[in-house]
């Protein structure tokens, strides 16, 4: 299968345990797949009865291969993807796992006849609208949804105005910034930086150019 991405060859290999190429009948057996750090994922088009879908720091923003597929649940994490158009061509999802992207537009979540049981924004720099309109329509219809707290959202927010596109979150564990994509670190899903709200607000006042050597000092 030339020209099939490395990540996504490596996750076929991983699912199917066979050695490439895979035969169409192969591919078409795949119902649930995870990908960590893939670049293409145009080939996952060919995954026709593909039902679970997890994409762990995806370095594109480009969500489209997945449209028309029967994918039921779709998990997207510190990834650069920044549109979920392709919601309205994915009828049967009904999870939708999206923390640490970039996604700013949401009204597709409200948009068509889906039926979400768990929606999880947490970690975007989700637009005002988004935050303040679409997010509490969608609490009136999903039963699970989790997105960042206003104080994390608003750092998220200045951090990308200042041409950073890193996402600030809070778990169990703390505060902790993170670089989605591949653009910033070959590793978006591990590296991320604990730092307290005051800490950031701080930086972001006096110098947000500073903030990517922060990670430079913590790997170090």
């Amino acid at each position: 299968m030339p020209g099939l991405d490395a990540a996504v060859e490596r996750a076929l290999q991983l699912q199917l345990q066979q050695a490439p190429p895979f035969s169409e009948q192969a591919l078409a057996s795949v119902e649930r797949l995870g990908v960590l750090r893939p670049v293409d994922i145009t080939d996952l088009a060919r995954l026709t009865n593909l039902r679970t879908l997890i994409l762990v720091g995806y370095g594109g923003q480009d969500l489209s291969p997945l449209a028309g597929l029967p994918i039921v649940s779709l998990e997207i994490e510190v990834s650069a993807a920044r549109g979920l158009e392709v919601i309205a061509d994915l009828p049967t999802l009904r999870i939708l796992r999206a923390k640490n992207n970039a996604i700013s537009d949401i009204d597709v979540l409200n948009e068509g006849e889906h039926r979400f049981v768990e929606i999880d924004l947490t970690g975007n720099p989700l637009s005002d609208r988004g935050f303040r309109e679409v997010v509490p329509q969608l609490h009136d219809r999903v039963p699970e949804l989790r997105v960042s707290g206003e104080r994390e959202w608003s750092l998220t927010r200045r951090l990308y105005a200042a041409g950073l596109p890193f996402d600030y979150y809070r778990d169990e564990n703390g505060y902790w910034l993170c670089r989605p994509g591949l653009r910033y670190t070959d590793f978006p899903n591990a590296d991320h930086l604990k730092i307290d709200p005051e800490e950031i607000e701080a930086i972001l006042d006096r110098d947000p150019a500073t903030i990517p050597a922060m990670f430079r000092n913590y790997e170090s």
